[in-house]
């Protein structure tokens, strides 16, 4: 097994903000620099809203749980351990390999080494097919390995798209894009990736911020290409998803049912404190959540909400990501991801509980029925402008259906106020 450094230098947009040790027994514990104290100032929070900074060293369970969410989960990451040789859930030791490139715009490298921006291999179109064919092997092109992390389950491989093409971002070089296959089973749901390219075209057309998309098919199979928000010309854009946010382990990312408040109030009243504009902050999670009602999206889980922090640690919410209406696919995929007024079951969730939802953020009532209702609306406008190139023909429909059902609800519920 490779050795492994003690420590791992982390930094923000390039510049160094603290350090990262691992204990002898096997604990982490965060120092951050002085000179991020002197510029953000104790108690601000410009890596993570779980973490704000203080003089202190940081050795609690929040600590692991920011930087183990910025690996990849299950299968992916088991293979990304053997390919490094690392011990399984040896989330230091694979950060020590792969933390040059992150999400957002956190790096970790091991302490005094020298920290460039890489290079890029470039890729020809039969490389291309044979990388992304193999999905989920990641076979690397030549001797190189894969020095990028990104989270989640599903199998993908982090790319730079160029004016000439395809390129493998090397030794910590920026991606671009991710490009991620239709599953080859284990999902029950036929047509994921083209679903999810729908859906964030869907939300595009009803003026919700999503990720920018485009499908193509790679040896007779869909893959979706997603162009990454948190990386714009050329540069780190920090961000974190709510996870990281609330400080949870990536297991419990899925929300149990009838707590309150809930992790999405947590997160809106924490991050809204931090926004440069509160009002605006509560007002598109509420679009984003509503969004997700609506369609279905059955994997809206906390590490599939993200927020997005700029350079003078102020948040705001990150675009629509990683959404899918599993749920008018199958009944499997009922479970909201994020409780809505106590309720984790998206058959329950209703537009008068999105709106008890809100108005535990701090959101006027009528505020919050204005919200639901105009994204209830231009759902059912962008319907009309997106085409149904879905492999489910109901899908359409039903989004239809729910986006009138929430609508009506939450309109009742201003009524009954």
């Amino acid at each position: 097994m490779n050795a492994t450094p003690d420590v791992l230098a982390v930094r923000l947009r390039g510049d160094l903000v603290g350090e990262v040790r691992r204990l002898r027994n096997g604990r982490l514990r965060l120092q951050f620099s002085d000179d991020a104290l002197h510029r953000w100032g104790e108690g601000s929070r410009p890596l993570s809203l779980s973490l704000p900074l203080t003089p202190r060293r940081l050795d609690g369970p929040e600590v692991h749980r920011f930087l183990d969410n910025l690996l990849p989960e299950g299968p992916v990451r088991a293979a990304l351990e053997r390919e490094h040789d690392v011990a399984p859930s040896d989330t230091f030791g694979l950060l020590a390999r792969v933390g040059a490139e992150c999400a957002g715009a956190v790096q970790l490298t091991p302490e005094g080494t020298t920290l460039d921006h890489g290079y890029l291999r470039p890729l020809d179109d039969a490389e291309f097919v044979r990388l992304v064919s193999e999905l989920p092997t990641l076979d690397p092109p030549d001797d190189l390995t894969v020095t990028a992390s990104l989270g989640g389950v599903q199998a993908k491989v982090l790319l730079d798209r160029t004016e000439s093409g395809w390129a493998w971002p090397a030794d910590g070089a920026l991606s671009t894009h991710i490009v991620k296959p239709d599953p080859l089973g284990g999902t029950g749901i036929n047509g994921l990736v083209r679903l999810e390219h729908w859906t964030l075209r869907l939300a595009q057309a009803s003026g919700v911020p999503a990720a920018r998309s485009e499908l193509i098919a790679v040896d007779g199979r869909d893959v979706i290409v997603v162009e990454r928000y948190d990386r714009t010309g050329g540069r780190r854009t920090h961000q974190e998803d709510l996870a990281q946010a609330l400080g949870l382990a990536a297991q419990d990312k899925y929300e149990p049912s009838g707590r309150s408040p809930g992790r999405l109030a947590s997160v809106a009243r924490t991050a809204s404190a931090e926004a440069v504009d509160p009002a605006t902050l509560r007002h598109d999670l509420l679009r984003l959540v509503t969004f997700n009602t609506i369609v279905g999206n059955g994997d809206a889980h906390a590490k599939n909400y993200s927020l997005l922090v700029d350079t003078e640690a102020s948040y705001s919410v990150a675009p629509l990501y990683d959404a899918a209406p599993v749920y008018l696919v199958s009944s499997a995929y009922r479970h909201s991801g994020l409780a809505v007024a106590g309720r984790n079951r998206l058959d329950l969730v209703t537009g008068a509980l999105l709106v008890e939802e809100a108005v535990t953020w701090g959101m006027g009532r009528a505020t919050a029925v204005e919200t639901i209702a105009s994204i209830a609306d231009a759902v059912l406008h962008g319907l009309d402008a997106v085409p149904a190139d879905v492999p489910h023909a109901q899908v359409p429909e039903r989004v239809a259906e729910r986006a009138t059902a929430v609508a009506r609800s939450a309109t009742a519920a201003r009524a009954a106020s």
